[in-house]
């Protein structure tokens, strides 16, 4: 890659919403904390925004067969911030850590049966049968690797990573700041000397701050940002398709969302076209109540929910023991997406059906620490995952991720099937029953599919939206 034209320097703002929870990598679930550990610290394999896999932390590696077992060589010379060299004693601490603590990336990561370190710098996993999306896995952000000889109280609070930057003050509600790590692994970058994160509290707060030039980009732009970023002279808003959804999270242990009559009430009183047009200004796409992209292989056309029909939602309330309607209480906040907007426009298209729905917007910083997973009703958005992963976060029945407490065997055979499917046409085929089974079941209903957007500043050169929904600045320079 040339780099000659590239400017060196300056330090990097970037508007962030403030919500924060706490840094440990396997359990990092508020935004903020995300991207803090994702300039931290590194992983063994990376996901490029074009969806293919680079080399991180491994500089390769190889499997078996059946994919039951996993060969991965090792970086040499890379260390810490505090030190220490990463080896692969590090490697089966992070993975042993990640099932100590039940991170939510175990919903998709099969636990090994075996962790052998080879040598210093090659590691083995052993599985007790095919495990053929284990990269998924290990190129998600709760994969980060952690070293072995840090006290892992430490993790919540402080940031002991390989990653381009290296975090020298945090203060909750207020700001971030970063330093590029002089002893970075990949040569030349980050091109910036520090990084800021400047806490605002609202979309409405973060675009003007990036128009006024107080900060420089805006990471996960709110749809409502967009058209007024477009249109100033000073700004551009980047964009790149992404599996990223908005979705309903029903807890289906608690009324009345335990009868399935009112959650497929709800669903057929969704106006899915209404929310991709108010919500998301027409960007993005329908999505059918699965984490599969239409353009996906393995997306089924056979299995869709029903067109919005406030008559066929009315008839399934009277079903389901409501005949005069009913009253929900739906939480929402503006903690990233645009899930208030979202919200809104459900109360509208609910109306007709007979369900009189109560909006409340709770504060970002807190939301997915009292909101989300805790109330029955909750709007939620998710980056993009491969099919695997994306249902097995969601949709297992021990996931930690599981919002919506939803327990069903079928679905756990067909993950556990999964694990070995290989060719395309056993793909389609068990992640195409699955696609059934969750529309059938209505444990959640996903609206659309929305693009990943960056706000920038026109001097900011090099940032790219991530398919994923993930961050990385490494590479992003000032052109000033």
């Amino acid at each position: 890659m040339d780099t000659s034209g590239i400017k060196r320097g300056g330090t990097l703002k970037i508007g962030m919403l403030s919500d924060h929870i706490g840094f440990e990598p396997g359990l990092v679930t508020a935004l903020p904390d995300i991207v803090t550990i994702q300039h931290t610290y590194d992983v063994l394999v990376f996901r490029n925004p074009d969806l293919t896999l680079s080399p991180a932390l491994a500089e390769s590696w190889e499997t078996n067969e059946d994919a039951s077992q996993w060969t991965f060589n090792l970086r040499k010379g890379v260390k810490f911030s505090h030190g220490k060299e990463f080896k692969a004693e590090d490697v089966i601490f992070t993975i042993n850590r990640m099932f100590e603590i039940d991170s939510p990336i175990t919903g998709a990561l099969s636990k090994p049966t075996a962790m052998v370190a080879v040598d210093d710098y090659t590691v083995r996993l052993e599985f007790d049968g095919p495990n053929a999306p284990l990269l998924d896995s290990l190129v998600k952000y709760h994969s980060h690797i952690i070293p072995s000889d840090v006290d892992p109280e430490r993790l919540n609070t402080e940031t002991i990573g390989t990653g381009p930057f290296v975090m020298t003050d945090f203060v909750v509600g207020e700001r971030a700041s970063f330093k590029a790590n002089p002893n970075y692994w990949m040569e030349g970058v980050p091109y910036v000397d520090e990084m800021h994160y400047i806490f605002l509290p609202s979309p409405e707060a973060r675009a003007a701050a990036l128009k006024a030039g107080l900060i420089d980009m805006i990471y996960d732009l709110d749809a409502s940002s967009i058209p007024t970023l477009q249109d100033h002279p000073d700004t551009t808003v980047l964009q790149a398709p992404s599996g990223g959804y908005m979705n309903l999270a029903m807890i289906v242990t608690e009324p009345p969302f335990d009868n399935k009559l009112v959650r497929k009430a709800v669903q057929a009183a969704t106006d899915r076209q209404a929310i991709l047009q108010g919500a998301q200004f027409g960007l993005g796409g329908i999505a059918y109540d699965h984490p599969v992209v239409p353009t996906d292989p393995r997306f089924n056309a056979d299995c869709k929910p029903p067109d919005y029909s406030p008559e066929l939602a009315k008839s399934l309330l009277a079903e389901a023991g409501y005949p005069n309607g009913i009253d929900l209480t739906l939480y929402t906040s503006t903690a990233g997406a645009s899930m208030v907007e979202m919200a809104t426009i459900l109360k509208e298209s609910f109306r007709p059906a007979g369900i009189n729905l109560d909006i409340v917007v709770m504060p970002e910083d807190g939301y997915w620490a009292e909101g989300w997973l805790v109330k029955p009703f909750t709007t939620v958005w998710w980056g993009g995952r491969p099919p695997y992963e994306a249902f097995s976060v969601v949709y297992s029945s021990d996931a930690a991720w599981n919002e919506s407490f939803w327990k069903n065997d079928r679905a756990d055979a067909l993950l556990k099937e999964a694990l070995g499917a290989a060719s395309l046409e056993d793909q389609k085929r068990v992640y195409g029953e699955l696609q059934c089974l969750v529309i059938e079941e209505v444990p959640r209903i996903i609206t659309v599919f929305r693009p990943v957007t960056l706000g920038v500043r026109n001097d900011v050169m090099g940032a790219a939206p991530m398919w994923d929904a993930t961050m990385s600045v490494h590479k992003v320079w000032l052109d000033r």
